[in-house]
């Protein structure tokens, strides 16, 4: 084994490590350039954001907001009470699955029917509860942290 000489085994250690020392650079600056492009990118997300900031402003947002609120507290609280006494009907819909009119032992099967039925007064449905249970939270959330802040 000659020639595993020493100026040998240097020469493919040398050329090991000057390789692993040239890829990691290389990566390096690749990540670097990946990095600005990012950088690059979120400048002119900003930017944008800004931009429609500028458009739109802040107090329009909480113009709709303020409608949303008015509207579904209207829906909850005001509408129960005003809307009956000008008797205006309120039509729902509903949904009845039957038997067949033939089918004594309940083997062949149901089928659904619509009805459009006039109902007096005013239908106050879960889902109009469970969005002013959500509209309270937003606003208390919204004041504690206000407050923290």
């Amino acid at each position: 084994m000659e020639f595993l000489t020493v100026e040998f085994i240097s020469l493919i250690g040398s050329s090991l490590i000057g390789f692993l020392f040239r890829s990691n650079a290389e990566r390096r600056k690749e990540q670097a350039e990946v990095f600005n492009r990012i950088l690059d990118a979120n400048k002119v997300t900003n930017e944008n954001h800004n931009a429609a900031t500028e458009r739109v402003s802040i107090s329009a947002g909480k113009w709709v907001r303020r409608g949303i609120v008015i509207t579904v507290l209207f829906g909850t609280i005001i509408a129960p009470f005003v809307l009956p006494f000008f008797e205006i009907p309120t039509v729902i819909e509903i949904e009845e699955t039957k038997r067949q009119w033939w089918d004594i032992f309940g083997l062949a099967g149901t089928y659904t029917t619509t009805i459009i039925e006039p109902i007096d007064g005013y239908l106050l449905l879960k889902e109009n509860r469970q969005i002013l249970i959500s509209i309270v939270g937003f606003y208390f959330g919204n004041a504690v942290a206000a407050n923290k802040a």
